[in-house]
């Protein structure tokens, strides 16, 4: 097979399918002269870790001592906001040229053939793929995979058709790196990613280092354009400029220190796919979709989806008749996956669209214009899994979680519905029970860490909700399984409440 792209989502798939035993070839573009100088600065949460542990890249990523992440301050709206991680969690500030490295180093250690080059876009016949490939010694190879991963990101080579950019909001990052003059950054957590607000915009700055930190602002090209003449590479310089100048926190970070090198710009709009598979290619990663990247979850989705292909990938090879549930089951997960992170951000934008700020109203606004789309986006299809934040926002959750908090929380059966669904079970995709509710038609597995369908049998049977959280916690453990805690069950339970899998007694006195 041949994955195309050495990014993360790239080497993700190919070290864990060269590791299964598959023969897999990874096509790595080489980098241009001055690519390391313009390498970007990322912030992993600490939830990484359980991705990058499912990917077998924990043990290496942690050795490689990456500057931590503990967690973020932020000056949104004017208010000042410092906050870590819960208990010790951490996660990782990592520039993305010595990331990149270290996973692409683990897929080759892991058996991928790394193949340098640069793919040109691939033609499709049924389902056989053509993929021409410029290898660096100047002669072309075309190959004729049985299956093609597209990890190409932005570029998306096999995605062209598939997807289109968002063109009513669109959004460039400028980007520099700075040095900390003596005695550093006083007033900032080294430890600490910085997000600040404005009228025109937001920043963000990214520490790899003590020492050493990435500075962006993230405007509208198409606003910048029109005000200042910025949004390209030309004009990068004053637009970074005009940006730090609508900030306090940044500017700051920026006089505390020394520039190195000049700003570039980086193109960060948001876009999906209409479709994420076809003919056995399938869009991995940003090659996919592209969330804004207020998100901070960018590559953790990419490892996420990169991980999931390749579980895909391996499930079809190793059992053909799976096949086509594998392939619909990625699908629906990638579009569930940049669901919820849109409208997460969908909720932050219009909170940001309302709230203060220095908003310039003889200016279109940056805010107020992405609220409009986001408002109006088109339908990414179906959710499979509603987020967490779309659950605790439901009317008839809340009700619920109202109702076990007030009352005995006894509970008896009441609507359940239980039919087979694919599911990720080690390295293959498998069938089996699950879930099925108006809310969850295409079923439901877990929800927050818990078992749903364990849940709705082991409730009837307990007194109240902790007693069925030790239940529940017990039947865990005999799994092997991490308990998972006393909100999340309690959560859980609501759902299975609102959509009627079971029924409060005290709701129901004559049941």
């Amino acid at each position: 097979m041949l994955v195309l792209g050495g990014g993360p989502a790239g080497s993700t798939a190919a070290g864990l399918l060269a590791a299964w035993g598959v023969d897999v070839q990874l096509v790595e573009r080489p980098r241009s002269p001055g690519a390391a100088a313009r390498s970007l600065a990322e912030s992993l949460p600490p939830s990484v870790r359980k991705v990058l542990a499912a990917a077998q890249l924990l043990d290496r990523v942690e050795a490689e001592g990456f500057h931590p992440n503990r967690g973020n301050t932020a000056l949104w709206h004017g208010e000042a906001r410092s906050d870590d991680f819960g208990g010790s969690a951490t996660g990782y500030h990592v520039l993305r040229s010595r990331f990149d490295a270290v996973l692409l180093g683990s897929a080759e250690e892991a058996g991928a053939k790394v193949v340098r080059g640069a793919a040109r876009v691939p033609s499709r016949t049924g389902d056989r793929w053509t993929v021409p490939v410029d290898l660096d010694d100047g002669r072309r190879v075309v190959a004729h995979p049985e299956w093609l991963l597209d990890c190409t990101g932005r570029t998306g080579l096999v995605a062209r058709g598939w997807r289109a950019p968002e063109r009513e909001a669109p959004t460039l990052a400028v980007v520099r790196r700075y040095r900390a003059l003596a005695g550093g950054w006083q007033d900032v957590d080294p430890a600490h990613a910085l997000v600040e607000s404005h009228g025109g915009g937001w920043a963000w700055s990214v520490p790899t280092s003590p020492s050493e930190r990435h500075v962006a602002v993230m405007l509208d090209p198409d606003i910048q354009s029109a005000a200042h003449g910025g949004g390209d590479q030309g004009a990068a310089p004053q637009a970074f400029a005009d940006g730090i100048a609508r900030t306090s926190l940044m500017r700051g970070v920026v006089q505390a220190a020394r520039p190195v090198g000049h700003p570039w710009a980086v193109a960060a709009s948001m876009y999906t796919a209409r479709e994420f598979a076809a003919g056995r290619a399938l869009l991995v990663g940003d090659a996919g979709s592209f969330v804004d990247p207020m998100s901070s979850y960018g590559v953790k989705k990419a490892l996420a989806s990169a991980w999931l292909a390749a579980v895909v990938v391996n499930t079809s090879i190793r059992e053909p008749q799976m096949e086509r549930a594998a392939v619909e089951f990625f699908c629906r997960r990638e579009r569930d996956m940049y669901r919820a992170l849109r409208d997460g951000l969908a909720s932050h934008v219009a909170t940001s669209a309302s709230g203060p700020g220095d908003h310039d109203l003889s200016q279109p606004d940056f805010w107020q214009k992405r609220a409009a789309w986001l408002a109006d986006a088109p339908d990414p299809g179906a959710a499979t899994e509603p987020s967490p934040g779309s659950l605790r926002s439901d009317p008839g959750v809340a009700a619920a979680l109202h109702a076990l908090r007030s009352g005995s929380g006894r509970v008896r059966e009441g609507r359940l519905i239980v039919a087979h669904r694919p599911r990720v079970s080690g390295n293959r995709i498998e069938t089996a029970p699950a879930l099925v509710t108006d809310r969850f038609p295409e079923g439901v597995g877990h929800l927050r860490g818990v078992d749903m369908l364990r849940l709705a049998r082991l409730a009837p049977a307990a007194d109240n909700p902790g007693v069925l959280y030790e239940t529940y916690s017990a039947w865990a453990s005999r799994q092997g399984a991490q308990a998972p805690a006393l909100a999340d069950v309690v959560s859980a339970l609501a759902v299975l409440v609102a959509d009627g899998v079971v029924v409060l007694l005290d709701e129901d006195p004559t049941g």
